[in-house]
């Protein structure tokens, strides 16, 4: 079976090693131990292809950057995390994002995946989901919400990622599934037939030519005049 790399990157704390436990074991681990590595292997059928995932969860302190370094490197394909309950986290990725780019070099396609992870905490939220989506967008990488704890989205967040490998590393569209439909896309749609119903009556008063009263006669006794009566 062909065996994808997957790179884990984010700053520390915001639920890398989670997430990915959540995903090959089905738990949710609730201490935080700082990772410094650790590697895990899980086979997969997603579209009826198989694959082996090997997935590294990186440390996220600054210390490690080098090593880190070396799996940007190597990788096939990345899930770039976040908290969304944290602010410094997400300037923190874009960080981890450029050093990826110097790593890959700026002309190399890469699989990537933005993740606002600790949806479970929505309420505490420092983090907008359009400023995710925004740095999606710039990074050419599709994005989601996800959490964690809950283990929401968490299968559809690497079979997604799978499927852009397969793909050649681009995602459609400008940020992937949890984007909704843009302004400019729903300006661009035909008018509906109650718009354009409304249109033609309000522009049917124009089409009626008025009754048109017969100029008078010279005779000392005009004749009545007619009216001809016309159906709107």
């Amino acid at each position: 079976m062909p065996e994808i790399p997957i790179v884990v990157l984010g700053a520390g704390a915001v639920g890398k090693s989670c997430l990915t436990i959540q995903y090959i074991q089905g738990h949710f681990v609730d201490r935080y131990d700082p990772t410094i590595e650790d590697v895990y292997r899980k086979p997969v059928d997603i579209d009826g292809q198989q694959a082996v995932l090997t997935i590294v969860d990186t440390a996220g302190q600054d210390a490690f950057g080098t090593m880190r370094e070396s799996y940007m490197r190597t990788g096939q394909a990345f899930v770039l995390v976040y908290s969304i309950t944290d602010s410094e986290s997400f300037q923190q990725l874009k960080r981890i994002y450029a050093q990826l780019r110097r790593t890959r070099g700026d002309g190399a396609t890469i699989a990537c995946l933005v993740v606002g992870n600790k949806l479970d905490l929505a309420a505490q939220r420092a983090v907008a989901t359009d400023e995710g989506q925004m740095f999606a967008r710039q990074a050419g990488a599709q994005f989601m919400e996800i959490s964690a704890k809950d283990r929401l989205h968490v299968e559809d967040m690497f079979t997604a990622l799978v499927r852009l490998v397969r793909t050649g590393g681009q995602a459609a569209g400008s940020g992937g599934p949890a984007n909704a439909a843009s302004s400019s896309s729903i300006g661009s749609q035909p008018a509906s037939s109650s718009t354009l119903g409304a249109q033609a009556t309000a522009a049917e008063p124009k089409s009626v030519a008025a009754p048109v009263m017969p100029a008078p006669q010279p005779a000392p006794k005009p004749k009545p005049k007619k009216w001809r009566c016309v159906m709107a």
